[in-house]
């Protein structure tokens, strides 16, 4: 589970052409403006369910996804607080791969109000279950 190797750490910053502090310090923009690929971003996004993931667990602990959606999807997802608040007090349960990367796609695909979510569509059902709880907490608002 997040376990950075020293080797790794250094043949990753040796790629990108920063061997000092310094161009690892002027790379890190550079890093930044990639994350508005979406491409780019699904990738990072996908490859940190394995990264987050306890070694030999299929599903990511639901503590540790609320961590990596708050640092992943602040800027991305105007309902994230939303989110957090039902997987935390309706869910409970770790967060499986297909969740996960599902959810990426879900608010790639929402309109603000979840108006346009076909519940008839191969959505999990926690995301189903979740435009349900939205809709309910924006009425109320």
């Amino acid at each position: 589970m997040c376990d950075f190797r020293r080797d790794g750490w250094l043949k990753g910053w040796s790629e990108l052409g920063a061997d000092t502090i310094e161009k690892m310090r002027d790379t890190i923009p550079t890093m930044r403006k990639e994350l508005d690929d979406p491409a780019k971003f699904k990738e990072i996004y996908q490859f940190t369910f394995g990264f987050a993931k306890a070694d030999g667990q299929k599903s990511l602990a639901l503590e540790t996804a609320v961590a990596f959606w708050e640092l992943l999807l602040r800027e991305k997802f105007q309902h994230l607080d939303l989110w957090l608040q039902f997987v935390q007090e309706n869910y409970g349960k770790s967060i499986s791969k297909d969740t996960w990367n599902q959810f990426l796609e879900f608010i790639r695909a929402s309109d603000e109000n979840f108006s346009n979510h076909d519940t008839e569509s191969a959505w999990p059902v926690l995301i189903d279950m979740f435009v349900e709880y939205a809709k309910e907490k924006m009425m109320t608002r």
